[in-house]
């Protein structure tokens, strides 16, 4: 019986190697028209280093809280156009502590 063949990723592009091109990250959800630029380090602090089509999978709309209609692009934005955008930047990640009772009869 022939061995199965398992399809090897080879030069997938991740989040690292598009930082280190230059690039941005443009973020789009079709459902609201929310558009926005990020920067691949940012993302990569968040998602660690995952593949640029893999983010849209981790990502929501802020707007609509869809995640099934973004899309994505990695662009290499020239210097004039780069100065018009605005560009979001990771300020902090704070994670939510919530404390959860429970009742003892005794």
């Amino acid at each position: 019986m022939p061995e199965p063949y398992h399809f090897k990723k080879r030069g997938s592009y991740k989040l690292s190697d598009c930082h280190r091109n230059g690039h941005l990250i443009h973020v789009r959800c079709n459902f609201c028209k929310l558009s926005r630029y990020y920067v691949p380090d940012d993302l990569q602090k968040i998602f660690s280093d995952i593949e640029v089509d893999d983010v849209v999978y981790q990502m929501r709309c802020e707007r609509g809280g869809r995640d099934h209609h973004l899309t994505l692009s990695a662009e290499l934005v020239s210097a004039d156009k780069r100065q018009a955008l605005t560009i979001r930047r990771l300020d902090k990640i704070v994670y939510d502590r919530r404390v959860i009772w429970r009742d003892e009869r005794g």
